[in-house]
């Protein structure tokens, strides 16, 4: 069995190589024959080129900081405020019950519309960002905690409190553990697209940051520089989920053993 799945994880990776492939090549003498003009789409030499000269010349790196800053500060409160509310839920429902509605209301408030909103309470620098990506994550790591800790068995809970164990034992010896599961889907969830809403805060108004550089080549008409940009944040946003993934099996390890 575990060489049928080697098997077939390596033809379908080598599929999508040869996808990939196939899609640069075409990009490649799309350009280069003057079939698609440079305005419409960069061939994968000139992205590679504008790509090297932003990273060699000092341009890429100080924006790459400050996006970086915004979304690791707005993620992580999202995290610590939804986790920590999420178990407050479960052992007062009262308080779920009261604070639920207003969640919901501003879970669907669009959060590209209350943009200018924002910038003027919190100006256009790195506060308004924050709160931005905040909003963006924080109801979906609350909700999936507080289903995975529902979904935690009871007779766990019971066994805790035969053993006299206190709420804040329980809460990290049962429930916490329990919920893990669903608590870093919500996480992953988040974390791929916190970086969608912080490029688009940085396009609308900022004076750094991928955003801003992204906006800045689109109104120069540079497709490679866009392309470049697009590229750099899709792989960030990969490599911030896998680390979410990895911190995942770190932590649950033991557990999937069992």
């Amino acid at each position: 069995m575990k060489e049928k799945r080697k098997k077939r994880f390596t033809y379908i990776t080598a599929l999508q190589i040869l996808t990939v492939a196939a899609l640069l090549l075409y990009m490649q003498y799309a350009v280069g024959s003057g079939k698609v003009s440079k305005v419409f789409l960069a061939a994968p030499t000139d992205i590679a080129q504008k790509g090297i000269k932003m990273i060699t010349d000092g341009t890429l790196l100080p924006h790459l900081l400050v996006t970086l800053q915004e979304v690791f500060a707005g993620y992580f409160l999202a995290a610590a405020v939804g986790i920590t509310v999420g178990l407050l839920w479960v052992f007062f429902p009262k308080l779920e019950e009261y604070m639920n509605v207003f969640c919901a209301a501003i879970m669907a408030v669009p959060k590209t519309a209350i943009l200018p909103l924002l910038i003027l309470w919190f100006g256009i620098g790195f506060k308004s960002k924050v709160v931005l990506i905040f909003l963006f994550a924080v109801f979906t790591i609350l909700y999936n905690t507080v289903t995975g800790a529902k979904l935690c068995d009871t007779k766990y809970i019971k066994v805790a409190r035969v053993f006299e164990a206190s709420r804040v034992q329980t809460v990290f010896k049962v429930l916490i553990p329990a919920a893990l599961p669903s608590i870093f889907n919500g996480l992953r969830l988040a974390a791929a697209t916190v970086l969608t809403g912080v490029i688009f805060s940085e396009m609308q108004s900022a004076k750094a940051g991928l955003g801003f550089l992204l906006s800045e080549a689109q109104s120069n008409l540079a497709t490679a520089r866009v392309f470049f940009i697009i590229i750099l944040v899709t792989l960030i946003s990969v490599g911030f989920v896998k680390i979410i993934a990895g911190l995942e099996y770190l932590l649950c390890y033991k557990w999937r053993k069992l």
